[in-house]
């Protein structure tokens, strides 16, 4: 597919900036695309002048599915590679019977089905877990608990939430709120004492005796003394019962307020129950969304420097990643959705330490296995080795195996070293990319530079997209052995993945001409 430039009369029509999209952008823009001596890209330049002289050309275009936070509808850099539903026509009707109505580009799980809420936080998995436990375990006399292992996992989700310490604060608040009750009742009994312009100094010089109010002033000493001698002591009481109040609402909130993902509708334990969400795929947060869409296809169209790994890839987009961890029923839902609706590489820049419906999702992936797409995940930027810690989706079938479609990638830098933020395993990741540095689109049509694992999967993606779209004969399973043995090995590497190196789309290419003869 050619790529197309929107003239620069018709860009200030449409009130794009033309600075900003122009802004923001090196000489380097797409380093990660090379292979130098001191670049150690993955060598995506050579690999198209590979096929060039080859005269192997693309006999499909690829579906990328991207399960993620959404995408800005309007960025001129994305809106031509984005996949449209052949079948489907903006009309409130499910024009091809697949049970999403309007889903031209792709759907929303995080959506109302009237689209009037777009959940766009969700907080920690541990967080959520406490919370759902919390009602039934507050007040449990040990000696009560019925289910043992249950309790168990209760209290694993209430220390990883961290929710103790914040409890425990809550306390000594509270603590601070009988000392402000008790001063202030002191105060109306002493003759003189004009409340409205007693300041802090004036209280500390108060001549009362009472060890209560003692204790009370020793409470409350930190309070005064931050806000100043010259503080009104009113003043200072109103900030705290501010405070209080909204602390009481936060724990109010722990056991009372329902999870907002439930306003969907739909059963989060049933993964046939698939047909939720709306169509609108942009919403607050979709930043990050934006900018992996434009790694892997971006069109360059008002900046030639900055592209996508495979700008003919054509772009699903599945919004169910919200800021903080994604729901397990949402990726479950959506990895279906899209092998479903013909992508047949899904690009996952997620994950988490927790997953209370694993199997679930792991169900969705074998689904996909079942299909022929290839699942790429990040590895995660918490500095772990994820052999020593789950991290999920776990990819595994029922006998611990990880699926043979699914491929984890981990992040490295310019001069090819592991990223120091970024996930590691010899078992558990498979391949490292660049993850650094890295230039893409993000919402209202300008650029920026990120980095992150979640960053490296999409270049992963771009490669596995172009490789499905010259050999489509060859599996996702084939694909995924391919990108594995294909890579360039590299010594702090060896024993930090299944691989032990970084991602050559070069080597890739001529050693998949080699699987295409067998």
């Amino acid at each position: 597919m050619g790529k197309f430039k929107l003239p620069i009369f018709l860009l200030i029509l449409l009130g794009i900036s033309v600075n900003n999209l122009k802004g923001q952008t090196t000489a380097y823009s797409n380093w990660y695309k090379v292979y130098n001596d001191t670049l150690q890209g993955i060598n995506m330049e050579k690999a198209l002048h590979f096929l060039q002289e080859k005269k192997l050309k693309p006999h499909r275009q690829i579906i990328v599915g991207i399960i993620d936070s959404g995408i800005d509808t309007t960025s001129i850099d994305l809106a031509p590679a984005l996949w449209c539903n052949p079948k489907e026509k903006i009309d409130g009707k499910d024009n091809d019977k697949n049970g999403y109505a309007d889903d031209l580009h792709g759907w929303n799980f995080l959506g109302t089905k009237d689209g009037t809420f777009n959940m766009t936080s969700a907080g920690t998995e541990e967080y959520r877990e406490f919370k759902r436990l919390y009602p039934k375990y507050k007040n449990i006399d040990p000696a009560d608990i019925q289910d043992t292992t249950e309790y168990a996992y209760y209290e694993k989700m209430k220390k990883k939430a961290g929710i103790m310490s914040y409890i425990k604060y809550v306390g000594y608040t509270a603590a601070k709120d009988q000392a402000y009750q008790l001063i202030d009742s002191v105060l109306t009994t002493i003759p003189g004492i004009n409340i409205d312009t007693l300041t802090v100094n004036g209280l500390t010089h108060l001549p009362i005796e009472d060890p209560a109010w003692g204790n009370a002033y020793q409470t409350l000493f930190v309070d005064m003394f931050k806000s100043g001698k010259k503080s009104l002591w009113k003043n200072v009481h109103k900030q705290h019962r501010n405070t209080f109040a909204l602390m009481q609402k936060r724990l109010y909130g722990i056991e009372h307020d329902a999870d907002k993902r439930l306003l969907m509708g739909d059963d989060l334990k049933n993964p046939s129950d698939r047909f939720y969400g709306n169509s609108l795929l942009q919403a607050k947060g979709c930043d990050h969304g934006t900018f992996v869409a434009g790694v892997i296809a971006g069109q360059g169209i008002n900046n030639a420097a900055i592209t996508g790994v495979w700008p003919q890839a054509r772009l699903m987009i599945i919004r169910a990643v919200p800021d903080g961890d994604e729901y397990d029923k949402d990726i479950s839902t959506a990895i279906r959705y899209a092998v479903d609706n013909g992508a047949k590489v899904i690009n996952m820049s997620l994950g988490k330490y927790t997953s209370p419906d694993a199997d679930m999702v792991n169900e969705a992936i074998e689904y996909a296995l079942k299909k022929d797409v290839l699942i790429i995940q990040a590895a995660g930027n918490d500095k772990r080795n994820i052999d020593l810690i789950t991290y999920f989706p776990s990819a595994k079938d029922a006998q611990g195996k990880i699926f043979p479609n699914y491929l984890r990638v981990g992040s490295s830098d310019k001069k090819g070293q592991l990223s120091q933020f970024s996930n590691y395993g010899a078992k558990e990741v498979d391949v490292f990319a660049p993850g650094e540095e890295i230039t893409s689109v993000t919402v209202g049509n300008k650029y920026m530079v990120s980095q992150g694992t979640s960053i490296a999967t999409p270049i992963v993606s771009g490669v596995a997209a172009m490789l499905r779209a010259h050999f489509p004969k060859l599996t996702a399973t084939q694909i995924k052995e391919i990108l594995i043995k294909s890579v360039r090995p590299a010594d702090n590497l060896k024993d930090r993945c299944t691989s032990g190196g970084i991602i050559d789309a070069l080597q890739a290419v001529k050693l998949a001409t080699e699987y295409k003869k067998r």
